[in-house]
């Protein structure tokens, strides 16, 4: 009786090593050691590519017309794959492979057999990837998606900002909408979120750029309330950097920067003029058409998500945004010399709602940009 109990237990034992013959990683040189879950499909041993997206830093596009084959485009290290739905063969630099067992789709998810990773993707890769008895050591990859974001309250401290009617202060609002932003990036997309500052406390717009370039941040989102000297004023407006303003944005950009020579001492103001030639340089890279893509998608969504007048996408010389070499916009979330929106933005819940509709412009940045960097 016991004998047959040991063989059942062996049995039990192998039928639960075989159902999770998971696939492991050594990421060369550290030596840094991860594990692939492998599912049974149709009876072989697969992997989805969210999986491997999480531990190789890859990303996939799926593509369908009714004129095409259902396909999917996988890109690893630099390089592109085609795979085609229910087959097993795949395309690679324009040559046709077969990993023996079909490329699946499972509900919303895409598995490829475990045999392209441990037997195709060593011969495309030789002398970088290698199968050592099962274990797949690689380099270990470079994660080029957004990662970290630095959020930047606009004022604080001795410079208020401006002031409403009914005495609401802009660095408050600006503050608790940042405070906002800050934990739903955390919570639902996984990013580091560091601050210029988080309590009410002066920073020089100096300082908040260097912070971002110092922290090596991916993106720069500074937030502020707009003001004007008629109450009438209302509505969004979102901005990146340019050297060349319209007569309407060089207002709001001689407002903002204002707080130089009112809060930093003399000769501030030159010191920021002089940053010019950093600015030519970041206009050369690809930054500027990044920023530009980012305002787009947060003014959109602003504009959708609190249902407000669209002052639209512009372009001003915002001391705060020089020399931030990572995508960096500045975010005027409305009028809080108007008294309406003065008592919409001193609310949580609008805060709230203004904070959401930031968070879904960035998460759709990071998406396209995500993709743009890794199949690069």
């Amino acid at each position: 009786m016991k004998q047959i109990k040991y063989g059942v237990l062996l049995l039990l034992l192998f039928w639960v090593a075989y159902l999770q013959a998971d696939i492991s990683l050594v990421l060369t040189p550290n030596g840094t050691k991860k594990t692939l879950p492998v599912v049974k499909l149709e009876g072989k041993d697969y992997v989805s590519l969210d999986e491997i997206n999480t531990h190789l830093c890859s990303i996939y596009k799926v593509e369908y017309s009714e004129y095409t084959d259902f396909r999917v485009m996988f890109f690893f290290s630099g390089e592109q794959f085609i795979f085609l739905l229910n087959s097993p063969f795949y395309t690679f630099k324009q040559n046709i492979f077969n990993m023996q067992y079909p490329f699946l789709q499972v509900g919303s998810y895409y598995y490829v057999p475990s045999t392209f990773l441990l037997e195709n993707l060593p011969l495309h890769f030789t002398g970088q990837i290698q199968n050592k008895n099962g274990t797949l050591y690689l380099p270990k990859p470079k994660d080029k998606s957004v990662r970290r974001v630095v959020i930047d309250p606009g004022h604080g401290g001795k410079d208020p900002g401006a002031i409403g009617p009914n005495g609401t202060r802009e660095s408050t609002i600006n503050l608790n909408v940042a405070l906002r932003l800050k934990h739903l990036l955390e919570q639902e997309l996984g990013l580091e979120v560091l601050m210029t500052r988080t309590d009410d406390r002066f920073v020089s717009l100096q300082d908040r750029t260097k912070f971002a370039n110092d922290n090596k941040a991916d993106l720069f989102i500074s937030i502020h309330t707009n003001a004007s000297h008629t109450n009438g004023s209302q509505g969004i407006e979102t901005y990146y950097l340019s050297t060349k303003s319209t007569t309407e944005s060089r207002a709001v950009e001689a407002l903002e920067n204002s707080v130089v020579e009112l809060y930093e001492g003399a000769g501030a103001k030159q010191k920021y003029e002089a940053l010019d030639f950093i600015l030519m340089d970041m206009l050369q890279t690809e930054h500027l058409e990044h920023s530009n893509n980012l305002a787009t998608l947060v003014q959109h969504n602003l504009v959708a998500g609190i249902q407000t007048k669209n002052r639209g996408v512009k372009q001003a010389n915002f001391y705060v945004l020089r020399g931030a070499f990572m995508p960096a916009i500045l975010i005027e979330m409305g009028f809080i010399s108007n008294p309406e929106e003065e008592v919409l933005l001193a609310n949580p819940q609008y805060q709230d709602r203004l904070a959401q509709s930031i968070f879904e412009g960035i998460k759709r940045f990071k998406y396209n940009y995500d993709r743009i960097r890794l199949t690069s």
